[in-house]
């Protein structure tokens, strides 16, 4: 077998991998002429298209670009209401930062969905606002984690299909920390002006009891593929 035809096998399959690559870059190197103007060798696999660390070809799918956007949207709104209930707690303490929760988390989500025009949402277990209620296939991973220690907890990175199309999901497990508890942990241990709060904002609220590490919940994302 010639020797471009051994590259261009070479190339073939590594173009088959590349399919199933979900990161790496996706820009084809270019071959340039010699200096003396003759016409360039014939490129190489590995300068064909940049390489993953498995030595897959990366390529960009609906699939992959979807899930791409489900993960940003998950990290966006995580990221901001993080960024967020950090600026209220030192602040104002715990009580500010139970009160910027309810009145401005919802409106944060919405603008992350908004902004991205990807579904995205936080759920537990035990929910503090009604309205938090994960959608079917939330829940379901929710109820397999069941309480636990978030140690050892995986989330959930996949595309698939539903009644009306192909989905990528996304879904990030929140585990309690330390700063958590004031809102979040022994009733008992939570101050007063705070439990008065959650009692005037969250009358069915479920989201106490909780210990550093367990399983709060989860942030979720879901974007149509190809749209």
């Amino acid at each position: 077998m010639s020797s471009e035809a051994t590259v261009s096998t070479r190339v073939r399959v590594l173009g088959l991998s590349a399919v199933l690559a979900l990161s790496a870059l996706s820009a084809a190197c270019e071959q340039r002429p010699s200096s003396g103007g003759s016409p360039a060798s014939p490129p190489s696999a590995s300068a064909a298209a940049p390489l993953s660390a498995s030595g897959a070809m990366a390529a960009k799918t609906p699939s992959t670009e979807a899930l791409a956007r489900a993960e940003a949207a998950a990290k966006k709104l995580g990221g901001a209401l993080r960024t967020r209930l950090a600026d209220a707690m030192n602040q104002g303490g715990p009580a500010n930062a139970a009160r910027v929760c309810a009145e401005e988390a919802k409106g944060m989500t919405a603008n992350v969905q908004k902004e991205t025009g990807v579904s995205v949402g936080r759920a537990s277990l035990r929910l503090r606002n009604a309205e938090s209620a994960p959608p079917a296939w939330v829940g379901a991973w929710l109820t397999a984690q069941g309480e636990r220690k978030a140690e050892g907890v995986t989330g959930m990175s996949a595309v698939v299909d539903t009644p009306t199309g192909k989905m990528a999901r996304v879904i990030k497990p929140i585990a309690v920390e330390a700063a958590c508890l004031s809102c979040h942990g022994d009733p008992a241990s939570i101050a007063g002006e705070v439990r008065g709060l959650l009692k005037e904002k969250y009358p069915s609220d479920h989201a106490t009891g909780y210990a550093i590490g367990d399983l709060r919940g989860a942030l979720w994302a879901e974007a149509p593929v190809g749209g």
